[in-house]
């Protein structure tokens, strides 16, 4: 259903929703980082969210620009996990990786077979992935890594020197919640690299780090969080064009009463992305 004033959208059109809603007031959208805006009330949060059949979209998302119209190529199952990949967006350029670097990303789950996709896309030389489930490592070979590693089997930054002859990775994108990555990372990155960490680590985390590898190899390590609308229409963008392969990462759909199962099957690592169907 349709009511007031939403935008030029009309009932029956295919949609999807970007589900962080940006103020446009604080201090962090008015430097254009609306992403990381302070207030930030998201669907599936202070909002219902979409475990049902349906879901009421309140006026301040259409007002922030966060319905997005679909078309026509895109399938409901595709549009449903744009969101994340415009969140990938994001990450990758906050890497900004560049036409022939050498790329590290640590985690091939969703987050990181994307992230994978979007380096190729940007121009990356070499992909080098690290992840131990094996089926999610098969994966990441199919979608282009160049080398792939078992972090319990080989040291990572061993194998990055090895293939960069000796100087590291220009690039490293931490996508796994695992803080130790991070500690790796600084082994791994060759001087002046750029350090992103995307994945969320459980609260109360630390890690030891040496700050003279930051001081004198001049790395720097920041973090990526969220999208905003704008990011979201390219992502949509990018897998109408069929740039980047989101069918792949689908491997289980559920129905509403199967949901209980499908956050198991999250919390086991099974899988990739599993979709509930209303």
């Amino acid at each position: 259903e349709v009511k007031g004033d939403v935008g030029g959208i009309c009932t029956g059109e295919r949609v999807t929703v970007y589900p962080v809603i940006s103020c446009g007031k604080c201090y962090a959208c008015m430097m254009g980082r609306r992403n990381i805006c302070v207030q930030r009330p998201t669907i599936g949060y202070e909002y219902d969210g979409g475990f049902a059949e349906y879901v009421k979209i309140p006026s301040n998302a259409i007002i922030a620009g966060s319905v997005i119209k679909l078309p026509d190529r895109i399938s409901y199952e595709e549009a449903a996990i744009t969101e994340p990949l415009a969140a990938c967006l994001n990450g990758i350029l906050r890497l900004q990786v560049e036409h022939g670097e050498h790329v590290w990303i640590a985690g091939a789950g969703p987050i990181g077979l994307m992230h994978l996709q979007l380096a190729r896309l940007a121009g990356a030389a070499l992909v080098v992935v690290s992840e131990v489930n094996e089926f999610r490592a098969k994966k990441a070979r199919e979608l282009g890594a160049d080398i792939v590693v078992n972090p319990v089997k080989e040291e990572v930054s061993k194998t990055i020197m090895q293939a960069t002859d000796g100087k590291g990775a220009d690039k490293i994108m931490i996508a796994a919640g695992v803080p130790k990555l991070i500690e790796e990372s600084l082994k791994a990155a060759r001087k002046g690299a750029r350090i992103v960490i995307f994945a969320g680590s459980p609260e109360g985390s630390s890690i030891t780090i040496d700050p003279n590898i930051i001081h004198y190899k001049e790395i720097e390590l920041t973090g990526a969080s969220a999208a905003t609308p704008f990011l979201h229409r390219k992502a949509v963008e990018l897998v109408n064009n069929r740039r980047i392969d989101l069918r792949s990462l689908i491997t289980h759909k559920l129905t509403l009463d199967e949901i209980a199962k499908g956050l198991t099957m999250k919390q086991m690592g099974e899988g990739l992305k599993t979709l509930v169907i209303p």
